[in-house]
């Protein structure tokens, strides 16, 4: 056979150097590096497990396969490591950081803190939606929203404005429902809350995470399903209740995707603004192969956590993109949620004895 000489062979050779995987760019700068994957929150909470079990799987589905090293960096709803990430982080690839699913919405609410802009940042996409709940005790007054038109049921919360509290105000707000909110409680003091009868509803929690942690209040029907409180019905529960059914109002509809809006998110990932292109998409093909890797995924149901509707980096920019967009009429409702209302409570701390 003819050999190809002179500068034909050369431009053969040429294309060949820059279509070889691993020849330059991407691959070639991600050799023997270590990229790292800043939580921020502190070691053993929600995040920093989901980051530990996708650290394990994505380095092997970046072209050059570097290390990847976890750090907590916890501060703020982790506030903190988005600051840092935006302002002060390498922006050459090597650093990542998983933020608070609800961090990108920060600015629609005035947080002066916020030191980033969420349009700007480099999205790598989200391991998991999230789908909210709002379910009673069995023994509950009321275990339908109708009947909590009528009766009054006490909804345990952590904070004023965190989910478990703005969430059954929406539905008192929206439906007419009597929850009292009762502030005070740590997110496990809530289930225990119900368990020993100091509350009778949760709303606001994920679904999936309460089926992991109580698998028998669900198997010995020891709660009702009141109604599911998410953009989304669940995939695994088509004919459960939901919110959307009851909520029909074009306002009250408008609000209620807003304050869901973190659920979407659920377990975002992010890069400094700033990261070559080349680098970025490699970075968010890796993170779309690795969230949908049959091995993290069983190691995800190993930890009894749910991986339900990954989404890509360019899918989480869109839907950030779109929230931004917000009017302002509906942003000030929400923050209305976000208050105490008359006839809340909160939990007193009692003193404790310690035992000799």
């Amino acid at each position: 056979m003819k050999r190809t000489t002179g500068p034909l062979a050369a431009a053969v050779a040429l294309s060949t150097l820059v279509l070889t995987p691993g020849a330059s760019g991407a691959e070639e700068f991600y050799k023997d590096k270590t990229i790292t994957l800043y939580v921020g929150y502190s070691a053993g909470s929600n995040y920093d497990a989901a980051s530990r079990l996708l650290a394990r799987h994505y380095d092997r589905h970046i072209p050059g396969n570097p290390s990847i090293v976890v750090k907590n960096m916890p501060g703020s709803s982790s506030l903190k490591l988005a600051n840092y990430l935006y302002n002060v982080a390498p922006k050459d690839g090597v650093a990542i950081g998983s933020i608070r699913n609800g961090m990108a919405l920060e600015p629609l609410y005035g947080n002066k803190a916020v030191r980033f802009d969420p349009l700007k940042f480099n999205w790598l996409g989200s391991m998991a939606r999230i789908h909210g709940s709002c379910v009673a005790w069995h023994t509950a007054p009321a275990t339908s929203l109708e009947e909590l038109k009528k009766v009054k049921v006490i909804a345990g919360a952590i904070g004023t404005t965190a989910s478990l509290a703005m969430y059954p105000r929406a539905l008192n707000d929206m439906l007419g429902t009597k929850f009292k909110v009762v502030v005070g409680y740590t997110g496990t003091g809530t289930l225990l809350a119900m368990e020993q009868g100091e509350t009778q509803a949760r709303c606001g929690g994920d679904w999936d995470a309460l089926q992991a942690v109580r698998p028998d209040w669900v198997r010995d029907r020891k709660i009702v399903l009141l109604t599911l409180m998410s953009n989304s019905r669940h995939p695994d529960l088509p004919d459960a209740p939901w919110v959307f059914d009851h909520v029909k109002k074009k306002e009250d509809v408008a609000v209620l995707r807003l304050i869901f809006a973190s659920q979407d998110f659920g377990r975002p990932y992010v890069a400094p603004p700033g990261v070559p292109a080349d680098r970025l998409k490699t970075l968010r093909r890796a993170f779309d192969a690795a969230v949908n890797d049959p091995k993290l995924k069983e190691d995800g149901a190993r930890m009894k956590m749910a991986l339900i509707g990954p989404m890509t980096g360019e899918e989480v920019l869109a839907s950030v993109t779109g929230y931004m967009k917000t009017p302002q009429s509906v942003i000030d409702r929400v923050t209305t949620f976000q208050k105490a209302r008359a006839g809340e409570g909160k939990v007193e701390k009692k003193a404790k004895k310690e035992k000799k």
